[in-house]
């Protein structure tokens, strides 16, 4: 896949495409393309009206009410919606090369937020490392522990992600109570919200991990990214929300 997602299955996501070539994106951020190949930024509101009537489903009030990890003040006026599995590659490399750009650029600066959507296709590893990682969030460190978790990345399915190593991985972030964690992730008190979330991602559709959501907070003005694309990618969509586009 050129974009450098890993895709799950064959699906559209849904008639209405909002037509953003790689031409027009890759210009206005200055980079070379070849061929005439489309870069799928699409629409998700008709997804979203069959589903509630309006974006309302993909707000951020919505969204936190499915228990998302919330990045950034509540108050920015746009949310980057990442759908990701901790066992992914190109996850992992979105993780370390890109979201801290989005973090210190938008982020910290109070001009977007970021949720995590847990999209756990690739097996029962990544519902342990999504349940691990909701038991930190149950302190505020749920961002540590996707550092960590990506950071430590092993080839899928291989264990690397136990109930030992995931304790051990948490010894790691200061402040942490380690044995809050150990109850929590021990008693699988996640593992309905994980599957709701992996739910409402099929619900939307999305065909990649990692794929982005990159809105206005209250649902609108939808553009999708299907991959880790570079940083001026999402950089370019989400100046053009700031500045009303």
């Amino acid at each position: 896949m050129k974009n450098g997602g890993r895709s799950n299955m064959n699906s559209d996501l849904g008639p209405n495409i909002r037509k953003i070539t790689l031409l027009t994106i890759f210009a206005t951020i200055g980079l070379a393309i070849s061929g005439t190949a489309l870069l799928p930024s699409y629409n998700l509101s008709q997804v979203a009206a069959q589903q509630a009537g309006n974006n309302a489903q993909l707000s951020l009030s919505m969204l936190k009410q499915k228990g998302v990890p919330l990045l950034g003040s509540p108050s920015a006026h746009i949310t980057v919606i990442e759908f990701a599995d901790f066992q992914c590659p190109f996850c992992a490399r979105f993780a370390k090369d890109i979201q801290p750009q989005i973090n210190q650029t938008y982020i910290q600066t109070g001009k977007a937020n970021m949720v995590y959507v847990h999209f756990t296709k690739l097996g029962p590893d990544s519902v342990t490392a999504a349940m691990a990682a909701q038991c930190a969030n149950d302190q505020g460190k749920f961002w540590n522990f996707y550092n960590i978790l990506f950071k430590n990345q092993g080839a899928e399915n291989s264990g690397w992600v136990s109930k030992d190593n995931l304790k051990k991985f948490a010894l790691q972030i200061p402040g942490l109570d380690t044995q809050k964690f150990n109850t929590c992730l021990d008693s699988g008190k996640y593992a309905s919200l994980v599957q709701n979330q992996l739910a409402f991602g099929t619900s939307l559709k999305v065909p990649t991990t990692p794929a982005f959501i990159i809105e206005k907070s209250d649902g609108s003005n939808l553009d999708y990214l299907p991959g880790a694309y570079p940083y001026p990618a999402f950089q370019a969509l989400i100046d053009k929300k700031l500045t009303g586009g």
